[in-house]
């Protein structure tokens, strides 16, 4: 697995103001979410780590999670059921409840800092009075009366993230699958988490397909990797060398190549980014293997079973199983 650009260091820069990337987007058991991905916000006094999750009840009603991990030398495991103010233009709050048990990471990071984790749950209501503005932010880490963190914003860094990742996520509720793929298993090491997804079948116009993913936490970077293996299920050979490109066409038109990492027959082994994973679970039309001879080619006509859906599906499954 190849180490994709998550890595704390390389993203300590100013709040970025691009397009939101959406991390989960499902339903089970009844239950929808659907998350962003994690952003930076390079506050003045503790920079941190934050994301947005709106969580759907089989009754209709809606709750946001607020994800907060703070930056800092020294690991504090922040209490269950301490408060964080928010502070609203004109003088009002809003005050949220942490209702994390996994507060501080395991070990120190690699740059020598802790991610100081935090969720918080909040009121749809309440989240509606955040996105038109957030001044300041008073988060209490402890018991003791010193035990806090002060943050303000006069550009309006939160809240303007918040509507960002708000807007991401109610763009994103017309793609929400439901959640049928299943873990295959589950490494706790030293260093790294290692989860696997049981294979998911594609249906192609020319051959079916055995698709894997596989999801690499590593605890010291917080960053993390994907694997996509797939096996072509057909009872003739195709030799696919090391380095061989495979190209996937999506329905959008573009391409996306990628080279073979080992060198099978008829399995294939590739190293994307998340966001590329991301761009394959949107949509795949076809797909062309370079092997010795020649190519193998095949097109995935629309329908619940394509190439596209057993990707989203075992991405949907790792994400929502990941520590990150």
């Amino acid at each position: 697995m190849k180490k994709t650009a998550l890595a704390l260091a390389g993203l300590l820069c100013a709040l970025t103001l691009s397009a939101q990337e959406i991390r989960t987007n499902y339903r089970s058991g009844g239950m929808t979410h659907i998350s962003t991905d994690y952003e930076l916000v390079k506050a003045a006094s503790v920079p941190f780590w934050t994301r947005v999750e709106l969580v759907g009840f089989p009754d209709g009603s809606t709750l946001y999670l607020l994800y907060m991990n703070f930056e800092q030398r020294t690991a504090t495991n922040v209490p269950k059921g301490v408060k964080m103010a928010v502070t609203l233009p004109g003088g009002k709050f809003v005050r949220l409840e942490q209702i994390g048990t996994d507060s501080a990471t395991k070990k120190r990071l690699q740059n020598g800092m802790f991610w100081n984790r935090t969720k918080y749950a909040v009121e749809t209501a309440d989240m509606e009075k955040m996105v038109r503005g957030v001044t300041s932010l008073d988060v209490v880490t402890g018991w003791n009366p010193d035990d806090y963190i002060q943050l303000s914003f006069p550009a309006d860094e939160f809240g303007a993230l918040l509507k960002r990742h708000c807007a991401a996520i109610k763009e994103a509720a017309a793609a929400t699958v439901d959640l049928k793929a299943e873990p295959a298993g589950h490494t706790d090491n030293a260093n790294s988490t290692m989860t696997a997804s049981k294979p998911v079948v594609a249906h192609g116009k020319r051959f079916i397909y055995n698709v894997i993913l596989t999801h690499l936490y590593y605890k010291g970077t917080n960053m993390e990797d994907i694997d996509l293996t797939f096996q072509v299920g057909t009872s003739d050979s195709y030799h696919i060398p090391y380095d061989a490109p495979v190209t996937f066409t999506l329905t959008d038109g573009s391409t996306l190549t990628l080279p073979q990492t080992r060198d099978e027959d008829n399995f294939v082994y590739l190293t994307p980014s998340l966001e590329q994973v991301r761009a394959l679970a949107a949509g795949v039309k076809s797909i062309t293997v370079t092997c010795d001879g020649g190519t193998l080619t095949d097109t995935f006509p629309d329908g619940a079973d394509g190439f596209a859906q057993a990707v989203n599906q075992q991405y949907q499954l790792l994400m929502s199983l990941s520590a990150r």
